[in-house]
This record gives structure tokens, sequence and C-alpha cells, in this order.
């Protein structure tokens, strides 16, 4: 994203701003909501019939896979048995692994870190117009 090049391309000067994954004096802005447990706010959604996908990179040690698929597999909602009971599969011609119930997708997507389109641009475009397309995972 520094390359002059790129920057020409996106039409940003090129001297400034310099390109930074995470911008910590932003990021702290957003910290009103930080530990906080917004699982009962998606049980709301999926009971209400909104679907919901959750995904992480196999390799984001910050928000890693392992708890995130935890918090899905306990979440208190409707149909809870139903997506626990629901089989993993290779998703995106093994790009990662999906599980998927009454409108919940718990998403692992391989070889991505923290920021999974940065790392996996194709798969997350896939991810992204899969899940607003209501296809199956």
């Amino acid at each position: 994203m520094n390359m002059g090049t790129t920057k020409r391309a996106l039409h940003v000067n090129e001297h400034n701003p310099h390109w930074k994954t995470c911008e910590m004096s932003i990021n702290m802005k957003f910290h009103a909501d930080w530990m906080k447990n917004f699982a009962p706010y998606v049980a709301d959604l999926l009971n209400d019939g909104i679907p919901a996908l959750i995904y992480a990179g196999d390799l984001d040690f910050i928000c890693n896979y392992m708890g995130n698929r935890a918090w899905t597999l306990n979440l208190d909602w409707d149909h809870h048995e139903a997506f626990k009971a629901a089989e993993e599969r290779e998703w995106n011609s093994g790009a990662g692994l999906a599980r998927t119930s009454n409108g919940l997708t718990f998403l692992q997507v391989y070889d991505a870190g923290h920021m999974v389109p940065s790392d996996q641009p194709e798969h997350a475009l896939d991810m992204i117009t899969q899940f607003v397309n209501g296809d199956e995972f």
C-alpha cells in the first residue's frame, strides 16, 4: 500500500499518508466496546432471522479462530443445538473450514491472520459475496 504505483492508482499523495495496517490512535477510539460481550446481540439477530457470518484467519493470534469457534458453538440462541450438530465442511476448494446452520456461519480462513482481506483477498471477496447473496458455505 505504500508503493508509489499503488498510491498513484488510488489517487493518494505519494508522500502522505503512510499506510499502516492498524493505526492505534484510531483503534483506541473504538474501545467503547472493549471487552464487552456482544454475543447476546448476535443471538437476537439470528433469532429474528437475520443471518450472521463470524470469520477468523487460522493464523490470527489477536482474535483466534479457536476462541471464535468456541463462542459460536456456545451461543445461546434458538438453533444452538442444530448449529453445534452441523458438520464442518471444506470451504472454497480448500480455502477454509465452514460450519453453518439456520443463518449462522462460522468460517475459519486458512493462511490468514487478523486482516483476512489483506492476507487472502480473493477468498475474502468470495466470503463476502457468498454471504451477501445468501449462498451456501
